[in-house]
C-alpha cells in the first residue's frame, strides 16, 4: 500500500509524492455515501461530504455542513465532536474508501467530493489523491465559489467536475445564496483548464427565486459560453 521513505510518504499509485507535512492535514467530513450510481459520474461511487461551505443557500439540501464541527478531532482544545462529524487525514480517509476499491475497479467508478464547498479543501484532495489506485476516478460537486487558487490546484487531479450554478442572473444569485457570484468567472477559468467534456453543469429551478424563463436564460449563456453538458433540474424544497 503505503511507505514512509524518510520525510516522504510514497503514495500507492505513481501520480506523485506527498510530504509527511501535508499528509497530517485534518479536515473534518460529515458523511460518506456509499454505492451511488448515476448520480455522481461513471460507474459506482462513494460520496465524501466535507464541511463547510461560503454560500448560505435558501434550500440547502446538506445544511449540515454548516454546523459547529465542536473540535479539532483530537480532543486536545477540550471539546468533543458534534456527533457524525469526523476529522480525517488523506491517509485516514484513503483507509476508509479502500473497501470499495472492488466496485471502482469493476466499474470505472472512484470518489465524488461534495459538501459543503469541497473546493475550500483543496490541499486536503490533492494530498488524499495520489495515495489513490490509479484506476480510482475522481469527481467534485461545486458551486464553484472558491479561489482560482483552488481551480488551478483541482484541476489536473479531477476526472468530472459537476457544477451548480444556482442561476446566472447575478440578482437571483445573491437572493438565493447571500453571495456574490463568481461562477461565471470562474468557469471561464476552469475551461481554460480542463477539457470541456469534464464539466457537467447543472441549472436549478429554484422555488420563489428563479422562473423556468430564468433557466432558460442561464442555459442560453452558458452555452454562449462553449459549454455543452448542461442538465435543467428542481430543487425540492423541505418542509419548514
Amino acid at each position: 500500500m503505503c511507505k514512509f521513505v524518510g520525510k516522504q510518504l510514497t503514495a500507492y499509485s505513481d501520480k506523485a509524492i506527498i510530504m509527511t507535512d501535508i499528509k497530517d492535514k485534518k479536515i473534518a467530513i460529515f458523511g460518506i455515501s456509499r454505492l451511488r450510481m448515476g448520480t455522481d459520474g461513471k460507474g459506482i461511487t462513494t460520496l465524501v461530504a466535507m464541511m463547510g461551505c461560503p454560500l448560505k443557500c435558501r434550500y440547502c439540501l446538506n445544511d449540515r455542513c454548516h454546523y459547529d464541527v465542536g473540535g479539532n478531532g483530537d480532543g486536545s482544545d477540550g471539546h468533543t465532536l458534534t456527533p457524525g462529524i469526523h476529522w480525517v487525514t488523506p491517509l485516514e480517509l484513503y483507509e476508509m474508501m479502500k473497501m470499495d476499491n472492488i466496485y471502482f475497479q469493476t466499474t470505472g467508478g472512484g470518489i465524488c467530493f461534495g459538501g459543503g464547498e469541497p473546493t475550500t479543501q483543496h490541499a486536503f484532495i490533492t494530498a488524499f489523491i495520489p495515495l489513490c489506485p490509479s484506476h480510482w476516478r475522481f469527481t467534485i460537486e461545486s458551486s464553484l465559489s472558491c479561489t482560482t487558487d483552488a481551480i488551478e490546484a483541482l484541476a489536473p487531479h479531477i476526472d468530472e467536475w459537476i457544477v451548480d450554478v444556482k442561476d446566472m442572473n447575478s440578482y437571483i444569485y445573491r437572493e438565493y445564496t447571500s453571495a456574490e457570484p463568481v461562477v461565471k468567472e470562474r468557469l471561464a477559468e476552469l475551461m481554460k483548464l480542463v477539457p470541456e467534456e469534464k464539466i457537467r453543469v447543472k441549472v436549478p429551478l429554484i422555488t420563489d427565486f428563479n422562473t423556468d424563463a430564468d433557466v432558460e436564460r442561464s442555459v442560453d449563456e452558458l452555452r454562449a459560453m462553449g459549454l455543452r453538458h448542461i442538465e435543467r433540474t428542481e430543487y425540492i424544497v423541505k418542509p419548514s
